[in-house]
């Protein structure tokens, strides 16, 4: 019989390989051993959590927690999974243990400064950026409900999305996130992800608390971008993002530009590349081996938001899997489409297929992080099709 140990090596090899079921029969063998082995539990709860059995990855996990309550990975994974479920109160509590867990990289603001609770009479807040756009861009939509509790708010953002967000909220002052800040000129401060909590309570709170068209584009920029598109008037302008580049995940989250190659079969549609990063290497072999042409304009796409912003102005829909794209575009009030692996909490609150968070956003979940993406790909154009007829 295999020791425990190598049952346990078996099974972290299969799941860091992607064979989340694969690995599932050494972990119940291990439990049934010891069933005091947290790391058991914790492994055998992201197997689940991976394929969307959300009931069993959160019995896995609390068990997890029973035996160590004082994992701060457990903890913030369960508060994740609690949010996931729409259940606020437990998800938001332990959501924030995510700064004591190792694998949460994002720095912590050093301040003596308290934290920011609505109607307590603070007059000054500083909210400061953490994680990366994307997650600054969805939980800055919570930040006109904080401003209209206190009278003065100022956010670090990072420096790309400075100028976006201060259009469309001239009445909060927004400064490059690696600002020094004087601690005498706020009365208190808060992470921006932790805005929710005070607010998000249930469902409903969603649309009551969470803004819609908070970013703005720069006006000026759209001329020159427009020139260099060469867009005719009946062009149907699909902006496309086909890959995330998020440490460790960017691989379940991701498309490939064969896979989408029906994009092309829209009558009238001229593909623009939205596209950040080494992603982008993968257009000359796609057209070498297609035909099928993927527009640029000239920006870098991951450093110049302003020019991406522009150009996304010009597109009729925008098209993407999960990444930063989505949230730009959405936060703009653009009709983005989604491929949506189902691993972020906030993508699974939705009225029908539309995102709860973004009202222009339509969801192509898929079952689970292993799935093909072919169903969802193959709805996503006949409903692009279908909005476009309505249209």
């Amino acid at each position: 019989m295999r020791s425990v140990q190598d049952m346990f090596k078996d099974s972290m090899e299969k799941i860091e390989a992607d064979k989340f079921d694969e690995a599932l029969p050494a972990l119940d063998d291990i439990i049934n051993l010891d069933p005091l082995v947290t790391s058991a539990y914790l492994q055998r709860g992201r197997a689940h959590w991976e394929m969307h059995r959300w009931d069993l990855a959160l019995k896995d996990f609390n068990r997890a927690l029973v035996l160590a309550p004082d994992n701060a990975d457990g903890q913030w994974t369960v508060g994740l999974i609690e949010l996931q479920l729409g259940n606020f109160e437990r998800g938001w509590e332990l959501y924030d243990k995510r700064w004591d867990s190792k694998l949460f990289k994002s720095p912590r603001l050093k301040t003596r400064l308290p934290e920011w609770r609505p109607w307590r009479g603070y007059q000054s807040v500083l909210v400061w950026c953490e994680q990366g756009i994307g997650d600054q861009i969805i939980y800055g939509s919570m930040l006109r409900a904080v401003r209209k509790c206190t009278k003065k708010v100022t956010a670090m953002v990072d420096v790309r999305l400075m100028n976006l967000f201060q259009r469309a909220n001239p009445d909060i002052q927004f400064v490059p996130h690696d600002t020094k800040i004087k601690n005498s000129e706020y009365d208190s401060q808060i992470a921006v992800a932790s805005i929710g909590r005070h607010f998000i309570k249930q469902l409903s709170d969603i649309s009551n608390y969470v803004s819609t068209n908070y970013l703005a584009h720069d006006l000026n920029r759209v001329p020159q971008t427009k020139a260099e598109l060469r867009a005719k008037p009946d062009d149907f302008v699909i902006g496309l993002s086909w890959a995330s580049t998020s440490p460790r995940i960017d691989k379940h989250k991701s498309v490939t530009l064969d896979e989408l190659v029906g994009l092309w079969d829209i009558p009238n549609a001229k593909i623009v590349n939205l596209q950040y990063g080494k992603p982008q290497g993968d257009i000359k072999p796609f057209e070498d081996k297609t035909g099928k042409i993927v527009h640029e304009f000239y920006t870098d796409n991951f450093f110049d938001l302003e020019g991406v912003a522009a150009a996304m102005s010009l597109c009729h829909v925008i098209v993407s899997v999960s990444n930063a794209n989505v949230h730009l575009a959405a936060a703009m009030g653009k009709p983005v489409y989604v491929l949506d692996a189902n691993k972020l909490w906030y993508w699974n609150h939705k009225d029908g297929n539309r995102s709860l968070f973004y009202p222009s956003v339509k969801l192509f979940p898929r079952e689970s992080m292993t799935a093909p993406w072919t169903k969802q790909i193959e709805e996503l154009i006949e409903e692009i099709k279908k909005d476009r007829g309505a249209a």
